[in-house]
């Protein structure tokens, strides 16, 4: 009954029975894999050996984004939605841990094999405008170092926030 349903209203009854094929337009959209190599089961440490915290950076969307789980070694947690605006022709991330206060870094670069983020944070209070830079090395195949870092004199000088090695869990 439902196949003669729809061959009465012009549908044919191959089209009705196949599932809707989904639109991928990351899949094959070099400058989306770019980031690929944080992609994975992390133990991360400072560059000291000592623990840092886990991470897990996994494709989401369909291709289109890196969606990492971080976990740090004091029980804090946090996201970070990470992706290519084709519009910009940038990579972007999203940060928002625990405390609340996200971060949007909203512009990026590639300087050689490294990603590096910027954000920039308004003046609040008494605390200056400030601007943020997160910057991925891949080291080799399974380690990748994130460098945070900070400015309050519109990126004459950099403060080191946080220096991390992710190590590729085996």
């Amino acid at each position: 009954v439902a196949t003669l349903a729809l061959l009465l209203i012009g549908v044919p009854a191959a089209q009705a029975s196949a599932p809707a094929k989904m639109a991928t337009p990351c899949a094959d959209a070099a400058e989306r894999h770019r980031f690929d190599f944080w992609i994975g089961e992390w133990e991360v440490t400072t560059p000291a050996g000592g623990h840092a915290g886990t991470s897990s950076v996994q494709s989401v969307s369909g291709g289109c984004a890196l969606l990492e789980n971080w976990t740090s070694v004091n029980g804090g947690h946090g996201k970070s939605l990470n992706a290519f605006n084709p519009v910009l022709g940038q990579w972007q991330q999203y940060w928002i841990g625990q405390d609340g206060n996200p971060t949007e870094f909203r512009e990026s670069s590639w300087v050689g094999s490294s990603i590096v983020f910027r954000a920039h944070v308004p003046a609040t209070g008494k605390s200056p405008a400030t601007e943020m830079r997160l910057t991925f090395t891949p080291v080799d195949s399974n380690t990748v170092r994130q460098l945070g870092e900070s400015s309050t004199d519109a990126g004459a000088t950099w403060k080191t926030t946080y220096d991390l090695l992710y190590h590729r869990k085996r």
